[in-house]
């Protein structure tokens, strides 16, 4: 992380929303560093009170999930399969 530049700058106290889509038929295990996140669709179905901070987004699946900025620093994105981090699936968020 010391050499990733951020990708995305978010607000503290701001609620955001990823949503996914997965077109291939690896699964992937989607994981948010230093924050919580709850599941609100997944498949096409929504879904509450569920919270994670990784979530396995199964082959030809879609999910959505959200979470609150709430603690600032460098915060990595990425799917926990290592060769798909090696191909760049992965993201850096920092707060402005």
């Amino acid at each position: 992380m010391d050499t990733m530049k951020p990708t995305y700058r978010i607000t503290p106290g701001r609620r955001y929303r990823l949503k996914f889509r997965n077109a291939s038929d690896d699964i992937h295990p989607l994981h948010l560093h230093r924050h919580s996140f709850e599941l609100v669709r997944v498949g096409g179905k929504p879904v509450a009170g569920v919270i994670k901070d990784v979530v396995m987004l199964a082959g030809f699946q879609e999910a959505e999930f959200d979470f609150v900025a709430d603690n600032p620093g460098p915060t990595l994105f990425h799917c926990h399969q290592q060769l798909h981090m090696d191909f760049g699936f992965m993201a850096l968020f920092d707060y402005v």
